[in-house]
C-alpha cells in the first residue's frame, strides 16, 4: 500500500527535484515561523493608545519587557523626541515610514517561494516523463517496472509542489492580513497624535 512507503523511499521515488523542493520547504517554514513570532510579539504585553499619548506628553518610555505595537511606537516616538528635542508632524511621519516596512518583511520572499514550489513540481513532472519516454525507447512498453520509476517521479514531485504551494498560499494570506492590521494601527495612531497635540 502507498501508506507503507517511508519518507526516504518517497523522496527517492520523487527523484532529484525533491531535494530543491525540500530545501525550498525548509526556507519557507523558517520565514513563516519568524513572521508568526514577530506578529505574536507585537500583540502581547502591550499598552493602550492613551498610554502612548501620556508617554509622549511626559516623555516617559514603556517598560523594557513590553513588546506590543503601541509600546514599540512609543519607544520610537520618545527616541525621536530626544534626538530632535521636539515631536512634530514630520518626525511622526518619519517614525511611521521607518516602521512600516518591518510589518511586510519577508512576505515577498514567502510569496516567491510559494509560487516557485509548483513550478519545481512541474519541472519534476517533465523530468519524470522524459525518463519514462527514454525507458519506452529502450525497452518498449513491455517493461512496466522500468516505466514506473519515471511516472512516480512525475507524480510525486507534482504532488509535493502543490501541497507546499497550497499551504504557503493560505499562510501568506494570513500573514498579509496581520501586516495590514498593524499598518492600520500605526496610521490611525499617528493621525490621533497629530490631532491630539495639534501638530
Amino acid at each position: 500500500m502507498v501508506w507503507e512507503i517511508t519518507i526516504l523511499t518517497y523522496i527517492k521515488m520523487g527523484g532529484w527535484v525533491m531535494f530543491p523542493l525540500i530545501g525550498l520547504s525548509f526556507m519557507l517554514a523558517f520565514l513563516v515561523i519568524e513572521r508568526f513570532f514577530f506578529y505574536a510579539a507585537l500583540g502581547k504585553d502591550d499598552i493602550t493608545p492613551d498610554d502612548v499619548l501620556e508617554g509622549i506628553r511626559n516623555k516617559k518610555e514603556t517598560p523594557a519587557n513590553s513588546t506590543g505595537i503601541y509600546s514599540e511606537l512609543l519607544r520610537r516616538f520618545i527616541s525621536a523626541q530626544k534626538v530632535y528635542d521636539r515631536l512634530d508632524r514630520s518626525i511622526i511621519d518619519e517614525v511611521t515610514r521607518k516602521i512600516m516596512p518591518e510589518f511586510k518583511k519577508h512576505l515577498q520572499s514567502i510569496g516567491a517561494l510559494t509560487t516557485a514550489a509548483p513550478l519545481l513540481g512541474l519541472l519534476g513532472t517533465v523530468s519524470g516523463m522524459v525518463t519514462t519516454f527514454n525507458v519506452m525507447n529502450i525497452f518498449g512498453t513491455g517493461n512496466a517496472k522500468a516505466m514506473s520509476g519515471g511516472i512516480s517521479e512525475a507524480m510525486i514531485t507534482t504532488q509535493f509542489g502543490l501541497v507546499v504551494a497550497i499551504i504557503g498560499l493560505y499562510i501568506s494570506m494570513i500573514l498579509n492580513r496581520r501586516a495590514l492590521k498593524y499598518e492600520t494601527i500605526v496610521r490611525e495612531l499617528s493621525v490621533h497624535i497629530i490631532r491630539k497635540f495639534n501638530l
